[in-house]
Parts: C-alpha cells; structure tokens; sequence
C-alpha cells in the first residue's frame, strides 16, 4: 500500500496506534538516571499524559465515534507540539512560565465567578484563600499580563510555538521543516469546529427526507482512519525527541515503528 492509502487505512491506523502507545510507553515508563532540567521533566509528562489521550481516540474511534475523537485529536496535538517545544525551545524560564500561569490565571477565574454569584462562590472559597490566590496572581502579574488569555509562552499562541519547533528541527537538518505547523493548522484547527459545535460540524449529522430532516450518526471508516492518523502521526513525530532526551536506547525501535507507520518497512 502506499502511504496515502495507509492513512485512510483504518485497519492499519488501529494496530499502529496499539503499537505506538506500547512503544512510547517503553520510553517513557523505563528507568531513567541523572538530573534531567525542569523544561524535560514538564515535557516528559506531557508526553506521558498524550499517551492516555491517544489511548481515548482510539477507543472512540472503535465506538465509532469519530467526531469525539478529533475533538480529543485536537487535545493530543496541543500535547504535543508542548512537548516537543519544550524540549526543543524552552529554558528554565519558560518551564517556570508554564508551571506558574495556571497560578496567575485562577484569580482571574475566580473574580470572574464572583461577579457572576459571589455566595456561591464563597461557599467553597473562604476569604483567606481567595487573598492568599489573589497575593499570588498580583506577584504574577507583571509577568503576564501583557499576554492574551491562554498564552502561558512569550513565544506566543500554539501555532507560534510550532513554527519554533520547525525552526529548529529546519537548522538541524539543513532544510525546511514544517510538520508541527501542519499539525496545528490542519488536525488541530479543523477539531476547532467539533469542539465549539459549529454548524459543519453538525450538518454531517443531518439528512433531507421526505421533506424533513433527520439527525443521527454516521460513521464513515475513511474520516474515522484520518482522525486516528493524525493522533499517531503526533506520536511519530514526537516519541523521537523524547527518547533522545531520556538517552536515545528506543532509538531503532521508534525508526523501525515509523517506518511501518508510513508503509516504508
């Protein structure tokens, strides 16, 4: 089979996905010794969390429903390109911006609430530990708060993190490379409307009969095998850079895997 009808192949995306996981569970899980940075520590458990979120695709994808699982796809690329941005592009400072932004950011969500209803709010928010979140987002603050909601990075939204991604994989290998950006502006932004619920992603759902409509699930193989294979691809793209960070000892494994990934094997 070539590699364009491996992608559409929904056979083969499910046993490579069983495969990939096991893999990158190999990689991750294993014994690893010596002092690994804070930025390979977050990117580590990223990846080891993408891999339940793959897990989950693949399950809906058996249950035949794939519109969930470009939702969850969508999940596992943001995962992803992370990762690989913080193995490939971030320093110590950035790692920390990604540990204490969720910090920043719960204070902006409680005031938020409480102007929506501050009793109920305070029946699980005591006064002492809304100051003691409030004193953390103002020592934050100067930090973040020229940053947009959700842009824990300087470097910007995700798609901008990708292409610094690409950036450096393009120095590396001495020619263009641009395969997070796909990621996140094909699979990712595509599961945008899955996720908001906007009407292309319902029509799908609905048939003309006899003058009126029905709603109800269909299930094609083909959109269910491109769904899957966006989540493996993430994995192929990504399982490389961590096994090198953790020391490299999966590294045949993962190009023998990648190759019966793309049907070069």
């Amino acid at each position: 089979m070539t590699a364009e009808s491996l992608t559409s192949n929904l056979d083969h995306q499910l046993t490579q996905a069983t495969e990939l996981r096991d893999l990158a569970y190999k990689v991750v899980v294993a014994e690893h010794r010596g002092k690994f940075t804070r930025a390979l520590n977050i990117a580590s458990t990223l990846f080891y969390r993408s891999l339940q979120t793959h897990e989950a695709i693949e399950i809906l994808i058996q249950r035949q429903l794939t519109e969930d699982a470009r939702v969850l796809a969508r999940v596992l690329v943001e995962q992803a390109v992370n990762c690989a941005y913080m193995l490939t592009v971030a320093d110590e400072q950035t790692a920390d911006d990604f540990v204490k932004y969720p910090k920043y950011m719960r204070y902006v969500l409680l005031r938020d609430l409480k102007r929506i209803d501050e009793n109920r709010v305070r029946r699980s928010v005591s006064p002492e530990l809304e100051e003691e979140v409030r004193l953390e987002y103002e020592s934050l603050r100067p930090r973040f708060k020229d940053r947009r909601t959700g842009e824990w990075s300087a470097d910007g939204p995700l798609y901008q993190r990708a292409a610094k991604v690409d950036d450096k994989f393009s120095e590396a290998l001495k020619k263009p490379y641009t395969e997070f950006r796909w990621l996140v502006n094909s699979e990712w932004r595509f599961a945008g409307s899955h996720v908001h619920g906007m009407a292309d992603s319902l029509l799908d759902q609905v048939s003309v009969v006899d003058g009126g409509i029905t709603i109800e699930q269909k299930f094609d193989p083909v959109d269910a095998a491109t769904a899957l294979y966006s989540a493996n691809f993430a994995l192929v793209l990504v399982l490389p850079l961590v096994d090198s960070s953790l020391g490299g000892r999966y590294a045949s494994d993962i190009s023998a895997q990648a190759r019966r990934f793309t049907g070069h094997d």
